[in-house]
């Protein structure tokens, strides 16, 4: 048997819990709007989502006013936010798998790259322009009650933000399995819907229980997940989103877990060298470094060719979105590609 990541113990422990409390409706949000005098719907249940890290800041989960920390800051939240801008697509994830959606969405102004285990629950919302530079005008015009930002992309912006609406952020762009969880999680925190993330997440917990369970005793062949464009073969180490989703279900990396880097940039010589049992390739659209390699010798030397494990998947879904239910859709066409179940 593979051995169980420390990731999934967590999540899995979220499995027993019961989230049947239903959400007090709070009017308004921001620090404008007047605090609810009832009783906290979940205040009482800071240890009710075992599956995040203890940092995540459960304690406020229910009070009418949610001080949440973040990677910026902190950001005092009040009432239950309606009107979200997310500035990437992993927020986009967040909000679904609570039930809302967004008014506004950094999608690069190319709406399809919403991965379709999203599209059609996000419904209408309006462009706010490219991940790495939204836009400011189009934000504040909006009028948005909560803004989720990447702690990386749009740090420089983040005052900006945090005048125009509670802001808070997360690593999304180069974030890791268990920080999409503690993300998904803390943005709940921030819209008051604690008990539909802790549910989800159990939920999520059981998908990828099963997911692990259709590997056949003894799986041991090492993947490798690669972006590959024209000029450019990318490998994700271990601690990278996409191979920590894989190994959650016994599928482990073939790259060292001994680098710091988000990313390695991968030679046909330092490939061959790696000898990946299976790749799963995300590449973009148009002619791309694999379509030289693959007339070499040495293409022909790696053991995912030589066994016809080499698998072509789709980079909205296998390296983009990186949400809750993004990391579902790929562990879900990761068993069927290979064990076709």
């Amino acid at each position: 048997m593979v051995h169980r990541s420390s990731s999934l113990r967590r999540v899995l422990a979220a499995v027993t819990l019961t989230a049947a409390a239903a959400a007090v409706a709070l009017s308004g949000c921001g620090a404008a709007a007047s605090p609810s005098t009832g009783a906290a719907p979940n205040a009482d249940r800071a240890a009710a989502a075992e599956g995040v890290s203890p940092d995540v800041n459960l304690e406020q989960c229910g009070k009418a006013t949610r001080t949440v920390k973040h990677d910026l800051g902190t950001t005092t939240i009040t009432g239950n936010p309606v009107k979200v801008v997310a500035l990437e697509y992993s927020f986009v994830d967040a909000l679904v798998a609570v039930g809302m959606s967004p008014v506004g969405v950094a999608d690069d102004d190319q709406p399809k790259r919403i991965i379709a285990a999203l599209r059609d629950k996000v419904g209408e919302y309006k462009s706010v322009g490219l991940r790495a530079t939204p836009n400011i005008q189009v934000i504040t015009a909006l009028k948005p009650d909560l803004i989720v930002a990447d702690s990386g992309r749009h740090k420089a912006i983040y005052a900006q933000l945090s005048k125009i609406a509670p802001t808070i952020a997360y690593p999304s762009l180069n974030g890791n399995y268990q920080q999409v969880l503690d993300s998904e999680m803390s943005t709940a925190i921030a819209l008051n819907k604690c008990d539909e993330m802790k549910t989800r997440l159990a939920e999520h917990a059981k998908l990828m229980t099963d997911l692990k369970a259709k590997a056949p005793a003894g799986e041991s062949r090492k993947a490798l997940f690669v972006r590959a464009s024209e000029k450019g073969f990318t490998g994700f180490p271990p601690k990278g989103y996409t191979p920590g989703v894989l190994s959650v279900i016994g599928i482990q990396s073939s790259l060292p877990d001994d680098s710091g880097d988000a990313s390695v940039s991968l030679t046909l010589e330092t490939l061959v060298a790696n000898k990946p049992d299976v790749m799963f390739i995300a590449a973009n659209e148009g002619p791309t470094l694999r379509d030289q390699w693959t007339k070499s010798p040495l293409w022909k030397e790696i053991p995912a060719v030589k066994n016809n494990a080499t698998f072509d998947v789709d980079p909205n879904e296998w390296s983009r979105s990186r949400g809750l239910i993004a990391s579902e859709v790929v562990a879900q066409e990761a068993v069927k590609l290979l064990y076709g179940k």
